[in-house]
């Protein structure tokens, strides 16, 4: 099957529109770094969504290599895919704990303001 340019650029597309939110994560995240300064919860945000954003970027591409070109077979395609996903949930734990260290610090300072 030769592959089609529209059908390539429409799975792009569609790669890109799911990535928006974890895109405007990491400019959220690096305008926070940029105005607190180096902190661990901001880094761990950042490292966080480059890490899913860079899966989600890979696992577009991958996916137009196996349905576009068909260059490997199933089982290649899903232990790929399957690493990650890994990855993707290591990236998503690190967002999650930088997450949970920003909000409490934020409760911290509102519960000592009160």
């Amino acid at each position: 099957m030769e592959a089609d340019i529209t059908q390539i650029i429409i799975q792009l597309l569609m790669g890109l529109a799911y990535a928006i939110p974890t895109l405007f994560f990491i400019v959220i995240s690096i305008y926070y770094l940029l105005k607190m300064g180096s902190q661990i919860d901001g880094i761990l945000i950042l490292i966080g969504n480059v890490i899913i954003f860079l899966c989600i970027v890979i696992g577009r591409i991958l996916f137009i290599q196996f349905a576009f070109y068909q260059q490997w077979e199933g089982n290649m395609y899903s232990y790929i895919t399957t690493a990650i996903s890994i990855v993707s949930v290591i990236g998503s734990i690190l967002f999650a704990i930088g997450i949970f260290l920003l909000m409490k610090k934020v409760i911290k300072t509102k519960s000592l303001t009160l």
